[in-house]
């Protein structure tokens, strides 16, 4: 396959990535970062600042239209100072450090000045107001839902309760996945980049300590103590259990690779699988655990010893 190929294909990944992403999560949330990136790397040309300015004109306009709730102006003051955070985290990053280390650490900082901000405006009852129109606006989408699927009433409740509590692991992987497409950009905008391109998708891992933080969250959840820590500890749970998937899936591409067997049949059966409720139920939690036990088992290490 010659490099204007590869170019090609990495090309389109980009762009449905990009399209899904914008689908699932604040378009901002990718935009902003982008732009604080791009006018980093002080740019000339104008593709640069083409790119800078009309990415940064609608980040920007979708974050001014009128905020109907508190919710909504969080995540809008949270997308600004965590694009800033990771603009600055890069700019003094060591050159080992990961992007998803750098992403992990600007979703932090934005979080705690989002958090404090909001404690500053709202006084101490800002949680409270914020968990109620997260499970206010998780249950009028619900019953949308039901009213074109009545069967889906039986898990209606189950399913407002879990959305709202889990708003915090939301915001906290569409923040991974934004700022990474935001690298992944800015790495072909760029005349001159801020850093390296990150390893290719099939070699997707983490530190294998970070298994242990499964098993505190685990207890923390299931054991009956304060209610908040049991949130915080479910809210651990997904943020973990979505990047194990990502690892999971990670591991599926680099097996995929190794026997010859194209990227479009992943793509298929993907599609298949979402299409299939029930067998996706079963599909998702596989590939976590999948992720999870790479951890001892190291597959992509096993399918290189042959080589």
């Amino acid at each position: 396959m010659t490099p204007g190929r590869l170019s090609t294909e990495g090309r389109w990944r980009l762009l449905l990535g990009t399209v899904a992403f914008v689908i699932w999560a604040p378009p901002s949330l990718l935009g902003l970062p982008l732009v604080g990136l791009l006018l980093a790397t002080r740019p000339r040309t104008t593709a640069e600042w083409g790119t800078a300015g009309g990415v940064g004109a609608l980040s920007v306009g979708l974050l001014l239209l009128p905020a109907t709730d508190l919710l909504t102006g969080f995540v809008r003051a949270y997308t600004v100072l965590v694009a800033v955070a990771f603009v600055v985290v890069t700019l003094f990053a060591g050159g080992e450090e990961t992007l998803l280390r750098r992403a992990i650490r600007a979703g932090l900082i934005g979080g705690v000045a989002a958090v404090v901000l909001a404690r500053v405006q709202l006084g101490g009852s800002a949680w409270d107001a914020l968990h109620w129109e997260a499970r206010r606006q998780a249950s009028a989408a619900m019953r949308l839902v039901v009213e074109g699927w009545p069967q889906a009433f039986a898990v209606y409740e189950p399913v407002v309760r879990f959305v709202s509590d889990t708003v915090p692991a939301t915001l906290a992987l569409q923040t991974l996945a934004g700022l990474t497409l935001a690298w992944q950009w800015h790495r072909r905008v760029a005349r001159n980049p801020l850093g390296p391109p990150p390893a290719p998708f099939r070699e997707f891992r983490f530190g294998d300590h970070w298994v242990w933080a499964i098993v505190v969250a685990l207890v923390g959840w299931i054991t009956p103590v304060v209610a908040g820590l049991k949130l915080a500890a479910l809210n651990v749970l997904v943020v973990l259990g979505g990047l194990y998937l990502v690892r999971g899936i990670a591991i599926v591409v680099a097996c995929a690779a190794a026997f010859g067997i194209a990227p479009a049949a992943l793509l298929i059966g993907a599609v298949v699988a979402a299409a299939l409720a029930v067998p996706l139920l079963l599909l998702l939690p596989g590939l976590a655990t999948l992720g999870i036990t790479d951890t001892w088992l190291e597959f992509r290490r096993r399918l290189k010893a042959p080589a």
